[in-house]
């Protein structure tokens, strides 16, 4: 019997991975796997990864959906709350999707979970009075902090 290894695997959704500024922590969608040889092979350091062939076809899918939602994804902040959920919410059922058709093999490759961290933009109504008490008590702090 193979031996069923798990993978993870990071999407960064604005795909500028670590040229982000420090202390940004940019949305990603992170998957984790879990398959068995051919589907799986081993790095430099004996850690699972994805096979070759299947980094190739994630790392298509990933640009796909990037090209895909890059209108969406430059107006994401905006006032609209709903609006931004929705592309949210659309951009990864895409993802997964893509997955599921493309990337996934029976019996050798399966999907275990798939989630969400990082700051997702969404909305700041920067006039609500706690986040105006807030920036208020940021503005009365004393200067050597």
């Amino acid at each position: 019997m193979a031996e069923v290894l798990t993978i993870l695997q990071e999407f960064d959704v604005f795909g500028n991975g670590d040229a982000s500024p420090y202390g940004i922590d940019t949305p990603k969608i992170n998957a984790q796997f879990v398959g068995v040889a051919p589907a799986v092979a081993f790095d430099v350091h004996n850690q699972p990864k994805l096979a070759r062939a299947n980094e190739r076809k994630l790392r298509d899918i990933e640009k796909a959906i990037r090209a895909q939602f890059q209108t969406q994804l430059n107006t994401l902040g905006g006032p609209d709350l709903a609006e931004n959920l929705d592309v949210i919410q659309r951009l990864i059922v895409t993802f997964k999707d893509r997955l599921e058709q493309d990337l996934l093999v029976p019996e050798q490759l399966e999907l275990e979970s798939l989630t969400t961290s990082g700051e997702w933009l969404t909305y700041w109504q920067d006039e609500a009075p706690l986040v105006r008490a807030k920036e208020q008590q940021r503005t009365n702090l004393p200067k050597d902090f």
